[in-house]
């Protein structure tokens, strides 16, 4: 799969697009002179080159090719059930765990060290203050996700 075509997959589904899990019937690909157009015999040929379809409200996309046709309210489409696809909660910062993200890391800011230990990022200034956690550059304030994990492991409240 290609960058591009990755991109564009991101960008559908921040933009509320969720993927089209059916297959249009063959004539939608007529009128549209798809030359992507899945083999009739072979409806889940999965080439690199088959079309992507995306959907929101009665609007479908593809993304096989080029083209992007966009079509609204076609004939030849299922209509797909109306389940909501999980987006990001508003005070959700973060989609890995605290565990991954010290993993991943070797120095964090305020509001990454509040997450992983599940804290405010007042109380991180305050543990810089006291003297549980280094404070290593001046703005932004970053800390060693190690001093974290041990403060993280010894947590008592």
């Amino acid at each position: 799969m290609s960058r591009t075509r990755i991109m564009d997959i991101v960008a559908l589904t921040r933009e509320g697009w969720r993927p089209y899990e059916l297959e249009p019937d063959q004539q939608v690909y007529d009128r549209l002179k798809c030359p992507f157009k899945p083999a009739a015999d072979n409806r889940r040929n999965r080439s690199k080159d088959r079309p992507f379809w995306f959907v929101r409200d009665d609007v479908f996309c593809c993304i096989g090719c080029a083209s992007h046709c966009t079509l609204k309210n076609p004939a030849g489409f299922q209509v797909p059930l109306p389940i909501r696809c999980p987006v990001k909660k508003p005070n959700q910062d973060y989609y890995i765990t605290p565990g991954e993200m010290l993993a991943r890391h070797d120095l964090l800011n305020a509001k990454q060290a509040a997450y992983c230990l599940n804290v405010s990022e007042r109380t991180i200034y305050n543990y810089i203050a006291e003297g549980k956690l280094v404070r290593l550059k001046e703005n932004p304030v970053r800390v060693r996700s190690s001093e974290v994990k041990a403060l993280r492991e010894n947590f008592d409240e």
